[in-house]
């Protein structure tokens, strides 16, 4: 994404059949991602070779796509050689162009926490320069799923970040509601449609209101800081670790949030290369908080309690909440354990 300019005046209907038309025609010049039909209403962002091959009515996916395609699961760093003497080389960042289609508003949400994490004062170069050659397009929701709570933090189902994105959809049957919010993707589009006027921005509002009415999932998010700081040792955390909790880091690998890493260092056959890695990592596992002389999250209550907090407690990271609703740490427990029951919890009762 390369600009924070909004532009107001582009809002245009376009049909479906010719916007996905312009998608092809990026192919020559950028890679196309989107989602991809999995099982049920449920998708995976993939690379694909056709718009056709796009399932934009999709409610979720496991893995958000920032994690996938720019804060990858494993990333090479450098590589040792060992020939007599020891040569570093660093990896150098690269990054094709790519378009990302269809992202729902918590993952843009969520981009923009990962993009406060690597593009901040030490900037991540591997990030940025991935960051730098992606046009993501957002698609405003049409299906709420069982576990999303985006509308109680403000993630969603609607999008109304002020950047982090460089189109915007809005389903209208069949066409689409086209606003553009960047020079690159004012550059690329080709489209004239028809103008929005007032009605078609009123017809927004409605969906988005009605949308709203969807949620099964909502969370009263007021004062959660002094809660959680009051109630550390409430029951409800032991209790959950010791029923339910397996520790398998299932909630930290598909947060879209989550942006922890190990370093790993990998020895070729011959025994005279070494590669680098950085690869995801996870509060989750015992080993993540050792120090000389053990770990200070030994208790598996301290490290679920580490997680629910830093999701949903907004002045331990950046003055946000950590979490964007998506429900995916609910959706892929195992056990199903569910954050928002256990702030619930928490909130019935006096400090403990």
């Amino acid at each position: 994404m390369t600009g924070e300019r909004t532009f107001q005046k582009f809002k245009r209907l376009i049909s479906k059949k010719a916007f996905l038309l312009w998608l092809d025609s990026l192919k020559k010049d950028y890679k196309l991602i989107g989602p991809r039909y999995y099982r049920g209403n449920h998708a995976v962002f993939k690379e694909v070779d056709s718009s056709e091959e796009l399932f934009m009515e999709y409610e979720t996916t496991m893995l958000s796509p920032g994690k996938l395609f720019l804060y990858k699961p494993n990333d090479e760093l450098f590589r040792f050689a060992m020939n007599g003497k020891i040569t570093i080389d660093e990896i150098a960042p690269i990054a094709e162009k790519q378009v990302i289609v269809g992202v729902h508003p918590c993952d843009v949400n969520a981009i923009l926490y990962l993009d406060r994490t690597f593009l901040g004062a030490f900037k991540d170069p591997h990030y940025e320069a991935r960051r730098k050659n992606t046009l993501i397009i957002s698609l405003n929701c049409t299906n709420v799923g069982d576990n999303c709570f985006c509308s109680s933090v403000g993630a969603g189902p609607f999008l109304h970040a002020a950047g982090g994105y460089d189109m915007l959809l809005t389903d209208f049957e069949n066409e689409y509601l086209v606003e553009i919010k960047s020079r690159e993707a004012e550059e690329l589009f080709g489209l004239e449609g028809r103008g929005a006027g007032r009605d078609e921005l009123r017809l927004k509002a409605e969906k988005e209101k009605a949308m709203q009415g969807k949620f099964r999932k909502t969370i009263n998010v007021s004062g959660l800081d002094n809660i959680f700081v009051e109630n550390m040792g409430h029951p409800v955390w032991q209790q959950t670790a010791e029923e339910k909790c397996l520790s398998c880091s299932n909630c930290v690998m598909v947060c879209p949030t989550c942006f922890c890493y190990d370093l790993r260092d990998e020895m070729s056959m011959d025994l005279k290369t070494v590669t680098r890695y950085r690869c995801f990592d996870a509060c989750q596992d015992i080993r993540f908080a050792e120090v000389h002389g053990g770990n200070f999250r030994q208790r598996r209550a301290a490290r679920l309690r580490q997680f629910v907090t830093h999701k949903l407690g907004q002045t331990n990271q950046y003055g946000v909440f950590g979490t964007v609703g998506c429900g995916r740490c609910i959706t892929w427990c195992p056990t199903g354990i569910d954050l928002t029951e256990i702030t619930k919890e928490i909130q019935k009762h006096e400090p403990a």
